[in-house]
């Protein structure tokens, strides 16, 4: 018979690939939406339930760090503020964006064993080739395998413009992209993979970042490339390998961008100058009509947030930072603290890559979850950069043990 712990972590594993591959957007071809209108747990994600479920199946039997445990305390604060004292009771993107991040953490914490880790890395590399094969299907075709669980008329655009976009696996081009672009730095950092293998692979992912058209994470994701290997390029006996790579692909990426479809935004609009752009800029003048002290302990509710948008003239835009969204629905002192609360989290699952990398892949992930409201929607962006280091860490010792053992408490 399966043993109880082996048993739990094939649940691990398989709310992994829900998480990552049974997206919304898939789902969706079998009316998974209807079921977000019966209940708005189902806005989760079958993934994020069935490692919800597997957290609470092992919170009993662990001991939980102390990291993970400073932030569910200042998570329990939060929610108490927000659903005790002013009575909100629309938490779903919270627990989503938040709260899954750290109870994953926790999982991560207690599967601590390399057998366990080969098998995420391999769930996640499924996820990769998927992603990127859709992608690329997609755009040559114009066609969107799954449909958009959005308003897909309004949101494709004239395919003549150069303004068709996949929709992969995640929905949003934006949604796709994020999760493109936190994965590849990881790829890049994987001592096990060849150098020829990491090239091909960051090149499969950059051209599906073409096909999503996000500007800013393309050339993010080139800046990024550049930051974790330039010393490669310049110190290493292989670097001679790193500039023919970078010389071939950057070349056919030209080519592409200046002669098909691929990447047409990044021509056609530039980077800051269209409205999308311009609107993340201009909602900052929100701040010349609100009065900080009415957000320093607690938020307001969202209707009022509306409201201030209209005083301000601003009633038109979206709202597309999600710390302007946070510091309105949670105040400034409740935001200032589940981000510092949050940062020896990301310490503790980037610095086994090195201090450099560490802050590479922070500000990449700072950069990118600011250019969009994300958090404030319910994004699993800081629970992707969690996957993503668990998957992808290097380790020198073989096997911890020749099964899945787990590191519980006594």
């Amino acid at each position: 018979m399966m043993s109880y712990s082996k048993k739990y972590s094939r649940l691990l594993l398989w709310g992994i690939f829900s998480f990552l591959v049974l997206t919304g957007n898939l789902l969706s071809v079998i009316g998974y939406s209807s079921l977000i209108n019966i209940s708005p747990v189902f806005k989760l994600g079958i993934g994020v339930i069935l490692l919800f479920f597997c957290f609470f199946i092992y919170v009993h039997k662990m001991t939980i760090p102390n990291p993970e445990k400073h932030i569910f305390i200042v998570i329990a604060i939060m929610l108490y503020v927000n659903m005790i004292i002013k009575g909100e009771y629309q938490i779903t993107n919270y627990i989503s964006a938040i709260v899954f991040p750290v109870c994953l953490s926790c999982l991560f914490s207690l599967f601590q064993n390399k057998r366990m880790q080969m098998e995420v890395r391999y769930i996640v590399m499924i996820f990769f080739y998927l992603e990127c094969f859709i992608a690329i299907v997609e755009k040559i075709m114009m066609f969107h395998f799954f449909g958009n669980m959005e308003n897909e008329d309004a949101f494709v655009g004239r395919i003549d413009s150069y303004e068709f976009r996949s929709c992969g696996l995640w929905g949003h081009p934006l949604s796709n992209s994020c999760i493109l672009s936190l994965m590849m730095p990881f790829i890049l950092l994987q001592n096990e993979f060849s150098i020829k293998k990491k090239n091909l692979l960051w090149s499969i992912g950059m051209l599906a970042l073409l096909c999503f058209n996000s500007r800013f994470s393309i050339v993010l994701s080139a800046v990024v490339y550049i930051l974790l290997n330039y010393k490669n390029m310049i110190y290493s006996r292989h670097r001679i390998k790193y500039v023919l790579c970078i010389g071939l692909t950057s070349a056919v990426f030209l080519y592409m961008l200046f002669n098909t479809s691929f990447g047409g935004r990044l021509l056609d609009l530039g980077l800051y100058g269209d409205a999308s752009s311009m609107a993340r800029t201009e909602i900052l003048d929100i701040f010349q009509v609100v009065d900080y002290r009415e957000f320093m302990f607690v938020g307001i509710p969202y209707e009022d947030i509306i409201y201030i948008q209209a005083m301000a003239g601003l009633d038109y835009l979206i709202i597309e930072n999600p710390w302007i969204i946070f510091i309105f629905r949670y105040g400034i002192l409740q935001t200032f603290a589940m981000i510092l609360f949050f940062i020896p989290l990301f310490h503790k699952w980037l610095i086994p890559y090195g201090k450099f990398n560490a802050w590479v892949i922070c500000i990449l992930f700072l950069s990118l979850v600011s250019s969009s409201n994300s958090l404030a929607v319910g994004s699993t962006a800081i629970a992707q950069v969690y996957l993503f280091a668990f998957a992808f860490k290097n380790q020198k010792n073989k096997y911890d043990s020749k099964d899945n053992t787990l590191l519980l408490a006594e």
